[in-house]
């Protein structure tokens, strides 16, 4: 299994984690966007997408 799928499987891991606290504590609003598509947008883009690149390189 490649990196960025192991990094893309623990991302969906947190991001579940993630609808769990909005749903207990009833967010809405910025901080549920925040906590869903802000996390995943910026945790592909931060984390995943420059891991994918040197798995290319090394390839």
């Amino acid at each position: 299994m490649k990196k960025s799928t192991k990094l893309r499987l623990f991302g969906g891991a947190v991001l579940l984690f993630n609808l769990w606290l909005v749903g207990h504590y009833n967010l809405e609003g910025i901080p549920a966007l925040l906590l869903t598509f802000g996390f995943a947008i910026g945790y592909e883009l931060l984390v995943v997408r420059p891991s994918s690149k040197t798995d290319a390189v090394s390839e």
